[in-house]
C-alpha cells in the first residue's frame, strides 16, 4: 500500500470512528431515566448530588435509592433487586456512561454555576430508558460550546 493510500485509509477510519456513537453500557439492573427524570420529574441533582461541587456527578448511594423505594414501586422486580442489595449491604456496580480523557480537567461545578442545563451535554436524559452518551465530548465539541457561550478557550482552562 502506498503512503498516500495508507494515509487516506487511516483518515477514513478515524472519520468513521468519530461518527460512531459509543454504546450504552449494560447496567447491573435496568434503570429508566424516562420514569425517574421524565414521568416523575425528579431533578438530576436529586440523585447526582455531587454535580454542583465535583468533577463527577456521582451515582446515588443505595441509601438514596432505598429512601424512595422503601415506599415506591416495591412490586417491580428491578426495585426488589435494589432493595435486596441495599438490605444485604451489597452496592450495585453501575458502569459509567461518560468519561473525559485523563489529560482533561473538567468539573461539573463551573457548568452548573454557569446555569447550563444537564441536557446540553448529556442529551434529553429524561427521555432515555437506557442512558447513552449523547455528545462526543471531543475537544472540538467542547471548544465550540465555549466559543458559543463566550467561555474561556485558553488551553489551561481544561488542560492543567
Amino acid at each position: 500500500m502506498t503512503r498516500p493510500v495508507r494515509a487516506a485509509a487511516v483518515a477514513m477510519t478515524l472519520a468513521a470512528l468519530a461518527c460512531t456513537k459509543p454504546q450504552a453500557p449494560v447496567q447491573p439492573i435496568p434503570f429508566s431515566h424516562t420514569v425517574h427524570a421524565g414521568v416523575n420529574a425528579i431533578g438530576c441533582r436529586m440523585c447526582h448530588a455531587y454535580a454542583e461541587h465535583s468533577p463527577v456527578a456521582g451515582i446515588p448511594s443505595m441509601a438514596r435509592c432505598f429512601g424512595c423505594h422503601k415506599f415506591v414501586a416495591r412490586d417491580k422486580p428491578a426495585v426488589q433487586d435494589v432493595v435486596k442489595a441495599y438490605q444485604e449491604g451489597k452496592p450495585l456496580e453501575w458502569y459509567r456512561v461518560y468519561r473525559v480523557p485523563d489529560h482533561v480537567y473538567f468539573t461539573h461545578e463551573r457548568h452548573v454555576a454557569a446555569g447550563l442545563r444537564c441536557q446540553i451535554c448529556h442529551g434529553e436524559v429524561q427521555q432515555m430508558d437506557v442512558v447513552h452518551q449523547a455528545s462526543p465530548l471531543t475537544m472540538g465539541w467542547c471548544v465550540d460550546c465555549h466559543r458559543a457561550r463566550h467561555a474561556p478557550t485558553d488551553c489551561l482552562t481544561c488542560h492543567k
